[in-house]
């Protein structure tokens, strides 16, 4: 059986009860994303760790690894656990993979009670893959990594992973404010949205191409969207005066002494993610994430 392993990381150390309405969310960020994009039924469920989605096809998990709360995913092949039988397998996979001048090392991942250890299970699964293929084994600069899961009485072979963005899942966080005012906002606007916030968006309609890219980021959860022709200083000022959890703005190192005043006058938090980047990182990283759609 072939289906997407989704891990995630930051949600493993909330509390039992909270970790189980994080994951609840999650499941709707990517069952919404899914159904939005067009991928089709596809069945997803989860145990403690893992979301598994039951599909092999790839652009699924490279777009579920989007989803903020989501560290990795990885397309797999689900397998009866048999370690003597899955080795066998394992090796014939990679036959013509690797060869006499090729080094692998398997790395095993092991969850549930076993009579033999990760190691042994890399052991037995690395003896098959070298005497099929001929490769050597290179723990520490391998030209391929052989990557399995075990799972009780499952096996995991991952074909294929891609790494996601970490965070929290969008909609664990209180609703919060964006302000929309410059190429920056949209970075400012992603962190509020990997900070697990639902947001509101007001912005520059001159930035409309920039502010059509955020629902996809969103998981397509509701956001309100407001126009303002104003600059940063008074879109600041004005939000001083609505009830409001928190305020996201671009505000920079280099800019946030012009604001220090201004900023005095606020009765909530106003977040400033991009302090800490100077204007190349922030102009990289947007350049990153606009490639990505």
């Amino acid at each position: 059986m072939n289906m997407i392993i989704a891990r995630y990381d930051e949600i493993g150390l909330k509390s039992k009860f909270v970790r189980r309405e994080f994951e609840n969310i999650l499941v709707q960020n990517i069952n919404r994303v899914l159904s939005r994009e067009k991928f089709g039924k596809n069945k997803v469920s989860r145990e403690p760790g893992r979301i598994y989605i039951y599909s092999n096809d790839r652009k699924v998990a490279e777009r579920v690894s989007k989803i903020f709360g989501i560290a990795s995913t990885a397309v797999s092949e689900k397998k009866k656990l048999d370690l003597e039988e899955n080795a066998e397998y394992i090796a014939e996979l990679w036959r013509n993979k690797l060869g006499s001048d090729k080094s692998f090392a398997v790395r095993v991942k092991r969850k549930g009670k076993h009579d033999f250890t990760s190691m042994d299970a890399a052991k037995i699964i690395g003896k098959s893959v070298r005497e099929v293929t001929g490769a050597r084994v290179d723990l520490k600069n391998p030209d391929k990594e052989i990557i399995i899961e075990i799972r009780d009485d499952s096996i995991y072979i991952i074909t294929e992973t891609f790494k996601g963005y970490g965070g929290l899942p969008t909609g664990t966080q209180e609703r919060v404010l964006c302000l929309f005012c410059d190429e920056k906002s949209f970075l400012s606007t992603w962190y509020a949205l990997k900070r697990g916030c639902d947001i509101d968006v007001i912005y520059n309609p001159e930035l409309k191409n920039y502010v059509e890219k955020i629902p996809y980021w969103a998981a397509y959860r509701k956001i309100n969207f407001v126009e303002s022709g104003l600059n940063l200083e008074n879109m600041l000022l004005e939000s001083f005066n609505m009830e409001l959890k928190g305020i996201y703005c671009s505000l920079t190192l280099e800019e946030i002494e012009t604001y220090i005043e201004i900023l005095r006058e606020r009765r909530m938090p106003v977040f400033t993610p991009l302090i800490s980047f100077d204007k190349t990182e922030i102009e990289r990283k947007i350049e990153n994430l606009l490639r990505i759609k």
